[in-house]
């Protein structure tokens, strides 16, 4: 298994470091029209600390996918998108299955949860490859 340039490394770093502030300003910005706005007719998991932590996993996620698709595919820009809107339309399943198996939790609360996975996906396949969008 080839090792990443060293350079490389830290570029994909700091494009991820960059990735997860975006999104999570995004999300907190989403997260608090919202909640000001009484859009959700529960709160119960739509909360600020697990914005930021939800965020921060997806954002290192990707980052860490995108970093072995780039030792491990000829293609790796193309694939990590493919994989990002795969991955974000599979991420809406959890919020589904809540709004079905915990009694408080509303349909505006489920789709509220769902809408915050998309910045943090946007952000992704716009700043992570190499070309953006997988261009």
């Amino acid at each position: 298994m080839p090792s990443q340039n060293p350079t490389a490394a830290r570029a994909l770093a700091t494009r991820g470091i960059g990735t997860f502030v975006i999104a999570v300003i995004v999300n907190l910005i989403l997260g608090w029209i919202t909640l000001s706005q009484n859009l959700v007719a529960s709160t119960e998991f739509f909360q600020y600390p697990p914005i930021i932590v939800w965020t921060l996993l997806g954002t290192v996620g990707a980052t860490l996918v995108y970093g072995a698709l780039t030792r491990r595919s000829a293609t790796p820009d193309q694939t990590f998108v493919r994989i990002a809107v795969a991955v974000l339309l599979l991420s809406f399943l959890p919020n589904i299955g809540l709004l079905f198996a915990v009694d408080d939790v509303t349909t505006s609360e489920a789709i509220g949860l769902m809408a915050l996975h998309v910045p943090p996906a946007i952000v992704a396949v716009l700043a992570l490859p190499n070309t953006p969008l997988g261009r």
